[in-house]
């Protein structure tokens, strides 16, 4: 089960890159966002409520922290490879 924190904003919200949730299908991450505003699971073709911000987006900037662990980055790998024509890492 992969569960890693992406970000949290000033109100306790979350962004979880995590396959424990029910919109997890055979093993492949969900991009879960629990906030004040926003809140659900998106795949990275998903546009982030009214942002339109993608959730590829987020996950592939991430991801492109220098300080990612080889897990973080083979579930972000897996999360934007659900998405072909999206961001690839």
């Amino acid at each position: 089960m992969a569960n890693y924190l992406i970000m949290t904003d000033s109100k306790a919200g979350t962004v979880r890159l995590t396959t424990d949730h029910a919109a997890s299908s055979y093993g492949s991450p969900v991009l879960v966002i629990e906030a004040e505003d926003v809140k659900g699971a998106y795949g990275p073709a998903d546009t982030i409520g009214d942002s339109g911000i993608r959730g590829a987006d987020i996950v592939a900037a991430w991801d492109r922290k220098l300080d990612r662990t080889p897990e973080e980055r083979a579930a972000a790998g897996s999360y934007l490879r659900q998405w072909f024509e999206g961001p690839q890492v």
